[in-house]
């Protein structure tokens, strides 16, 4: 027999059905409401290859893959799912299927399925194999059986198995088949926080139609937490979060499948789910789990058009009591919101990111004399860059006192007790003897990694080194673009990164050791000679008035700006031409007045034309577009911005009065000449790396934008020979897939799977553009912490980056390109700021961004100019209008909604 109901009484294996199946059959038997089907066993699989001779292709298939090769996974995978798919079921097993549809009235069916080696308590395969819905039809669904038997040699579920060392028990399949639920409402239910652990808390995630759409992380959900009170109390719903959800999945009608609607605004903001659903959900996931003895469960379940709940899988949290698997990592965007928050291209994460995990993580670690480090730094996950919380927790635990652990670094982690929440990072042990052998070991393996060398001899590699390399480099590519050689080409992306090595060496003490070690330290002074609250007024001033290239790229800007303003030609050129436009004709126009200021122009583009609105290596420069430059100049002229209004110099002002003010009330105190000693020493270290922060990102602009030239005559050639169509395409490569490319590595079909996979990467890439990922992400989920706030809240709370109040209209920025938009006094809120987004803060009235903490490049330049901000308003954009008019407060972090 190759089938099995799931109504089964019988004690059934999961070594014969899988996991998934035979869970079901269980919880059938406990009496939950599973949807009627069956299953056909592994046997049904295992005879299918017998039947079609498939045995000895696998083997030879599995034999020769090459893991140095990134195709080859892909290669092996689509050439034994071409013969599975193109394989004849045997027909014993179409019999037998046909006798169990007839119970069916030809009603559509989920076929889904279920693995050997899934959902097991120490290894999840969540998602790794393939489910299909709304099959119609006994010819489709002997079609999409062999479908989910060629899932079982899926180029992800393959790469899983390889990398989780699971290759040494032979994988094997199931397949369940199901009657289809009518969906209305469809989600997941985890029985347990699954990011703090917090077993007394449970989350819900939901949208309309099916649970593809949550499942697959296409939409953000709904998403209910709900505590536990007790047998008596019963439960409480924390925090309801009204996802943007849309996008719905729902069966097609004419048709196998289902199709995803976009739907309006009105709809997705609508909440998905009553409080009596979630309380039935809770009641009915709390049932589920005490069957499996207690075991924290991941459910997915479907509510039906006659409201009733079904449970289509239950699989535990593969995150409690165990090693996490290399699925099930917890990653951050917390600490990529402070240093690396763009939004990132494959390219450009192989050649910052592989930098940050030889030589910051490994390397590092290696010298610090630190073993419990993982070697896998970060993830790309919806185009945006992901931190291994595991790796910024033991970070913590070595280098951090448990008195410095302030919300700048807790803000990394989720809220709660689990082993990575906030409650238990602050009470991590540290251990000082361990910490001072760290210290000499750097001192003795790498002296300039000591604070009091760190930034001299950054300065000096900067003027002795690099910058004589950028001369040198700029001329040999010039020769070498006339030859279009590819391999001299990548050659210099060779030696870019070569030259890059020192920068990274000394980056890696002088922005996560040096600026925030000694930020830290400053705000504990503080807080320890004076008191909280002086802090939190304090310090934002003190560290500011700085400065460093940021500061001198702004100031250029100003005095073009200023020179517009003063000339009614150049003020006519800028104000009624498309920005695009007015570099060309500045060149001809023949006007003393246009060609000097064409002269200052370039000038400026030589000396800060490498910079951009974003690091990230697919978009332009200011050197290349010149527009860019001009819609500054623009929004600056545009409000008659008062050029004369020396602000830095009112802000120095009331630092010096500030410090001042520190200084007096820490002399007082008893042994006040010796407490303000040390603490001057440290304040004069925190300002000094942040000056040492914002310079060495001046270099990186540099080398990003040598990289971007290099990788673009590259894509010239690709598109020459038409294996890309357009320039862009070439920054969607990984660079081993590059190399591999150039130097004729791949066979005509690899090329072939290539080319489809950099169209799909550059999709994906432009659909998440101007989105903030879920903070934090475990095997595919993706989590928030619970929200402080709802969509009706009157005061949102965020961080205080910068003091000051002030009430004014909001003006919304998804990008640079928007910037003339913004009018002088609003209070300018967007996703994350760049050196490039600076210039307009002298006009702006305040700052509000998604992301990022007190250390953020927002938070470091809004203390520059002197105006309030606040960090760390989740979704501030979809939160707030433009022409809102709100209050935002600098000194607690709260934004009132008028």
């Amino acid at each position: 027999m190759y089938t099995i109901s799931l109504s089964s009484k019988e004690d059934i294996s999961a070594n014969l059905v899988g996991t998934k199946a035979a869970n079901l059959i269980f919880l059938n038997q406990k009496d939950f409401p599973i949807p009627d089907g069956f299953v056909l066993t592994i046997n049904a699989y295992k005879d299918f290859i017998e039947f079609n001779n498939l045995t000895e292709l696998i083997n030879q298939n599995l034999n020769s893959y090459d893991g140095k090769n990134p195709l080859s996974i892909k290669n092996l995978s689509s050439k034994i799912s071409a013969v599975i798919d193109n394989g004849k079921l045997q027909q014993s097993l179409i019999d037998q299927i046909k006798i169990n549809l007839d119970y069916f009235n030809n009603d559509p069916v989920a076929i889904r399925s279920s693995g050997t080696l899934e959902d097991l308590p120490n290894s999840s395969f969540a998602g790794q194999y393939d489910t299909y819905l709304n099959i119609k039809g006994m010819e489709q669904i002997l079609i999409y059986v062999k479908k989910c038997f060629a899932s079982l040699w899926s180029e992800r579920a393959v790469t899983y198995r390889f990398n989780n060392h699971l290759t040494n028990k032979e994988p094997e399949i199931a397949v369940i088949i199901q009657k289809m639920v009518r969906a209305d409402i469809s989600g997941i239910l985890f029985t347990a926080n699954p990011i703090t652990s917090d077993k007394t808390e449970l989350v819900i995630e939901s949208n309309f139609g099916l649970g593809e759409s949550v499942v697959s992380g296409r939409v953000s959900p709904d998403q209910f937490t709900v505590k536990r009170l007790g047998k008596i109390k019963g439960f409480k719903i924390l925090n309801k979060k009204i996802g943007f959800k849309n996008l719905v999945v729902n069966p097609k009608s004419n048709e196998v499948g289902v199709e995803y609607n976009e739907v309006s605004d009105l709809e997705s903001n609508r909440v998905s789910l009553s409080d009596n659903a979630i309380i039935k959900l809770v009641k009915i996931g709390i049932d589920l789990e005490k069957a499996f003895q207690g075991n924290p469960q991941d459910i997915e379940w479907v509510i039906d058009n006659q409201s009733k709940i079904n449970i289509v899988q239950s699989r535990p949290i593969t995150s409690f009591g165990h090693k996490l698997d290399t699925e099930e990592i917890l990653w951050s965007r917390g600490y990529s919101d402070d240093y690396w928050n763009d939004n990132t291209t494959p390219l450009f994460f192989d050649l910052l990111g592989n930098h940050l995990t030889k030589i910051v993580n490994v390397e590092l670690n290696s010298i610090m004399g630190y073993r419990k480090m993982d070697f896998q730094l970060l993830k790309l996950f919806k185009s945006h860059v992901y931190f291994n919380l595991n790796v910024l927790k033991n970070k913590v635990e070595y280098e951090i006192p448990t008195f410095m652990r302030f919300e700048d670094v807790l803000n990394y982690f989720p809220n709660g007790s689990g082993p990575f929440g906030k409650e238990t990072i602050k009470t991590l042990p540290f251990h000082l003897k361990n910490y001072l052998i760290a210290q000499l070991r750097v001192k003795f393996h790498d002296p300039d990694g000591a604070m009091s060398r760190t930034a001299e001899a950054y300065e000096n590699w900067t003027n002795e080194v690099f910058d004589p390399y950028l001369k040198s480099f700029d001329m040999k590519i010039e020769k070498i673009i006339k030859t279009s050689d590819e391999i001299s080409l990548l050659q210099l992306v060779d030696e870019l990164d070569e030259i890059m090595i020192t920068h990274y060496r000394l980056v890696r003490y002088g922005i996560p050791v040096h600026n925030i070690g000694m930020n830290l330290l400053t705000q504990y002074l503080l807080n320890r000679f004076l008191s909280k609250e002086e802090c939190q007024k304090t310090f934002p001033i003190l560290i500011s008035g700085l400065e460093h290239k940021l500061t001198l790229t702004n100031e250029s800007i100003y005095k073009m700006a200023s020179t517009i303003q003063e000339s009614e030609h150049l003020r006519n050129i800028v104000l009624n031409n498309n920005s695009s436009n007015i570099y060309s004709i500045l060149e001809s126009d023949s006007s003393q007045i246009a060609q000097d200021f064409l002269g200052v122009l370039n000038v400026f583009l030589e000396e800060y034309g490498d910079r951009g609105f974003t690091r990230e290596i697919y978009y332009p420069r200011w050197r290349e577009s010149p527009y860019l430059v001009m819609d500054i100049c623009k929004s600056l002229v545009r409000d008659n911005f008062n050029f004369s209004d020396k602000s830095e110099l009112k802000n120095e002002k009331q630092r010096m009065i500030t410090k001042s003010l520190v200084e007096t009330k820490i002399k007082n105190q008893k042994f006040g000449l010796i407490k303000w000693k040390l603490f001057s020493t440290i304040l004069k270290n925190s300002r000094k790396y942040i000056i040492f922060r914002e310079n060495q990102r001046f270099n990186l602009d540099k080398w990003i934008t040598r990289n971007r030239s290099v990788f673009l005559e590259i894509a010239k050639i690709l598109v020459d020979k038409e294996i890309i169509e357009e320039e862009r395409e070439i920054f969607f490569f990984h660079r081993l897939e590059l190399n591999n490319l150039l130097n004729n590595k791949y066979k005509i079909s690899e090329i072939e799977n290539l080319k489809r996979l950099i169209k799909i990467r550059l999709e994906e890439f432009e659909r998440y553009e101007n989105q903030i990922p879920p903070k934090f992400i475990l095997g595919s989920r993706e989590y928030d912490d619970v929200f402080p706030f709802e969509r009706d809240s009157e005061i949102l709370k965020g961080i205080p980056a910068s003091h000051g109040i002030i009430t004014a209209p909001v003006r919304i920025l998804n990008d640079v390109n928007e910037i003339l938009s913004v009018h002088s006094g609003e209070i300018l809120v967007v996703p994350r700021t760049d050196p490039g987004w600076t210039p307009i803060f002298s006009k702006i009235g305040g700052l509000i961004t998604e992301t990022g903490g007190i250390l953020s490049h927002g938070a470091v330049v809004s203390r520059e100019y002197g105006i309030p901000a606040v960090t760390n308003i989740t979704n501030a954009r979809k939160l707030l209008k433009n022409g809102q008019v709100i209050t935002l407060n600098g000194f607690n972090g709260e934004i009132q909604l008028n």
